[in-house]
């Protein structure tokens, strides 16, 4: 209930319940009975003048107990009270919240649906979508040329293909008997999924009883029935049908039980989010853990982990759980550290940590006890300029060295020139700055060659351009180049530092002394470079719950991709993926995947095969509003049709109680949003251009996609979609098909990060000609 609440809401909801736990006969609270009610342990309780809350009086000694199931509006409250009670499902012991609005006779009046018959209706639907698609494509075929949204097998990271139309038949491919005999669904609920596609399933699992809605969406995740049974199934047996409340005491054993156990707070029992509560801190429920988060929350693992899913999917909230779990009653406190790719990302870390745990111990520096939160760089940092012997590990990495820490960070105009001075022999697709950065950190770093020799003998697995002996002779010239310039300069790159740090790391190691990290856990992995690798698994001692891994390959914007095993990170039988988005919806989640559908990347690659993980796809377990799609003919046009959508969403926010800094505005280029920042105030409209501090409260925000990297909103439009900005200049980036394919690919996956920045309201404008990475979206009618 609290995770569905907006903000104004959820102050006066947990003022109420902070007084129902203190005194519930409080007069200010007006805990009322509702005569003829369908449940006699029913009651409402004042909010406000506006709203009430619907509860059960489940126990009254030795103490009070209240089932607390929702808030509504004064009038409806009372309504729905009357009509609501309480069921403990006969089959998987799930407690139920039933309604007596419910026909109890439209189950007795539809026919019950016989295997034979599920598969006969199947059929025909299945024959009747497949008509009506091969119809469309021959007269979009006959019409325009087709867009290739697939062209090159897409996927959806872990092997699963994209699905971007309506599946032709049922979803679940399961009989009306499992569903009901198995599972415990409704008869009426059963018949309906067993024969329903992807998109009325969605619609059939908002209507369920919240289990078993959830028990759809898990079974089309791809989930075995017996998986799901397992799942859903408690400890309790008897239970009552569907039309008969069941007493208090089975109830409260359901809820205390199995899988009941992880959807509801008993808020004597749940301390972390009793305090949350106590102090009204709404923020705090985005670390809400759902039941299948939970279980990675626990895990005890025996060596590295990787957690993948989608973005909503909840794997940063899953690291933050765990790592106050780690924390937490262990003597002496280890050493805990929470990284992730950017300072700005590790700030949004440092956020949620502390709304779950306001007194957790924080480390000062890596390797204090207590628990660190930072950036990569910022550990590689602390760990280079603590380094006994900095000169000795920069030269076993560089060739060089210096006793103090040189300055940080390199332009990419270094490569440049070194390509300028030294690069006369290369080829001329070579000559591209990208293609010698790649090389440097994925090849020259990683295996710490200080010389040509070493470089003619090394291998290069992974990279897509093949090199003869005189290519690279010519790239060992120039890469020698880039690092004289350093060493004159007394500078080194930020790979160059990874690297470096991982060496010191491991020079301490070599004397017998301990790696400063118990646990290094790591969020938006997949934009990891190999040299960061290195150092994950040089700060850390291999063993049980050493690395935990948190990724999602669709949002990969920086880097290419990694096979970890390279670096001393075996993962294989370590490895689950999350497939539940809570945060997007399922409309803007199927336009935001159509966008991914011309990619190819699978996690199964990453691993060279070894990624064990069963089939299945990536799901919402919300639904709303299609995305408003906005064409305007030319950039002024396009301004305009922004600044009326804002004007209106703003009024819109207003009236719901949200902030308008959940409105966000994403685009491509730092110089786009502020263009937009000064047109939009000619028309009238104040936005806040959002470059890298936290945002605040009062105005819209406009920021780019690189940087929404983490955040989420209410709403967002992406603005500027057009064929002339995206994709950017590929220029320097086709130096072979693997790097041009990984660059169209990290663009797709910027465009599928701001569409899933989105909770419930998302869309996309352009002018002229759409982006073609957003085209196969347009045409699937997301």
């Amino acid at each position: 209930m609290f995770t569905d609440l907006e903000n104004r809401l959820f102050g006066k909801v947990q003022s109420t319940i902070k007084k129902l736990r203190n005194d519930w006969r409080s007069p200010g609270l007006h805990v009322e009975p509702i005569e003829q009610a369908r449940d006699p342990r029913v009651r409402t309780a004042r909010v406000n003048q506006q709203y009430r809350l619907v509860l059960f009086h489940l126990e009254e000694s030795p103490r009070d107990v209240f089932f607390v199931e929702g808030v509504y509006n004064h009038d409806d409250a009372y309504d729905v009270a009357g009509s609501k009670f309480l069921r403990v499902n006969d089959v998987s012991g799930q407690v139920e919240v039933r309604d007596r609005r419910e026909d109890p006779g439209a189950r007795d009046r539809i026919k019950a649906a016989t295997d034979s018959e599920v598969k006969r209706r199947a059929a025909a639907l299945a024959a009747a979508q497949q008509a009506k698609r091969e119809m469309e494509d021959a007269a979009r075929r006959d019409a325009e040329p087709a867009h290739d949204t697939a062209g090159a097998g897409g996927g959806d990271g872990d092997g699963t293909p994209v699905r971007t139309t309506t599946s032709s038949g049922p979803a679940l491919h399961l009989s009306v008997e499992d569903l009901v005999a198995v599972l415990g669904m409704d008869q009426e609920i059963a018949e309906r999924a067993a024969v329903a596609g992807d998109d009325e399933l969605l619609d059939i699992a908002n209507d369920a009883p919240r289990w078993q809605g959830d028990a759809l969406i898990e079974l089309a995740t791809g989930k075995s029935i017996e998986e799901v049974k397992d799942a859903f199934r408690t400890e309790v047996t008897g239970g009552t049908s569907a039309d008969v409340p069941t007493d208090s005491d089975d109830v409260l054993k359901a809820i205390r039980s199995g899988s009941s156990r992880s959807r509801f707070l008993i808020l004597d029992e749940d301390e972390e989010y009793a305090e949350v509560l106590e102090h009204g801190d709404f923020a705090a429920w985005h670390v809400f853990l759902h039941p299948d988060q939970r279980r990675y929350v626990d895990l005890e693992s025996s060596g590295p982990f990787r957690l993948t899913g989608g973005a909503g999917t909840g794997k940063t909230v899953v690291l933050i759980h765990r790592a106050v779990r780690l924390a937490s009653g262990r003597t002496p406190p280890p050493r805990i550290v929470l990284t992730t790719f950017t300072r700005g990302l590790a700030e949004s870390l440092k956020r949620q940590l502390r709304s779950l745990d306001p007194e957790y111990q924080a480390a000062r520096h890596p390797g204090d006890p207590g628990i660190y939160v930072g950036g990569i760089d910022q550990i590689s940092r602390y760990v280079v300029n603590g380094a006994p012997d900095k000169r000795r590990v920069m030269a076993d990495v560089l060739g060089w060295g210096q006793d103090a820490l040189p300055r940080l960070g390199r332009p990419a105009q270094d490569w440049e020139r070194a390509i300028s001075d030294a690069g006369g022999d290369l080829p001329d697709q070579l000559r591209s700055h990208h293609f010698f950065a790649t090389e440097y950190a994925e090849i020259v770093l990683p295996q710490r060659i200080l010389s040509e020799r070493d470089y003619m003998r090394a291998g290069r697995a992974g990279r897509g351009t093949k090199l003869g002996r005189l290519q690279r002779r010519a790239v060992w010239t120039v890469i020698a180049r880039y690092r004289d310039e350093g060493m004159r300069n007394a500078v080194l790159d930020w790979d160059e530092l990874s690297a470096v740090a991982a060496r010191a790391l491991d020079v301490v190691a070599e004397k017998g002394e301990a790696r400063p990290v118990d646990h290094l856990l790591i969020d938006e992995a997949q934009d990891a470079r190999p040299p960061h690798w290195q150092m994950f698994r040089a700060i850390t001692t291999e063993g049980p719950d050493d690395l935990f891994i948190a990724e999602d390959s669709h949002q990969r914007i920086y880097g290419n991709r990694v096979v970890l095993k390279r670096y001393g990170i075996g993962i294989v039988g370590r490895s689950r993926r999350l497939r539940l988005n809570y945060r997007t919806t399922a409309e803007n989640l199927r336009f935001a995947m159509a966008v991914l559908a011309g990619g190819e990347y699978q996690i199964s690659d990453a691993e060279e095969g070894a990624y064990e993980e069963h089939g299945g796809s990536y799901r919402s377990a919300r639904s709303g509003p299609a995305p408003h799609l906005l064409r305007s003919e030319t950039l002024t046009d396009e301004y305009d049709t922004i600044a009326r959508l804002v004007r209106q969403w703003v009024e819109e926010m207003a009236e719901d109680g949200l902030d308008p800094s959940s409105l966000g505005i994403l685009t491509h280029e730092k110089y786009r949003a502020a263009n937009l920042v000064a047109a939009l105030g000619e028309r009238g409209i104040r936005i806040r251009h959002l470059d890298r501090e936290a945002p605040t409260d009062g105005l819209p925000l406009v920021l780019t996609l690189h940087t929404a990297k983490g955040m989420e909103f209410s709403r967002v439009i992406l603005f500027g979609m057009s064929a002339e900005s995206i994709p950017s200049n590929r220029r320097g980036l086709d130096y072979d098909e693997d790097a041009l394919h990984q660059a169209q690919q990290r663009e797709r996956s910027l465009l599928y990060v701001g569409a899933t920045r989105a909770r419930d309201h998302l869309a996309v404008s352009w002018n002229a000609e759409p982006s073609e990475f957003i085209a196969p979206a347009l045409e699937d009618g997301a």
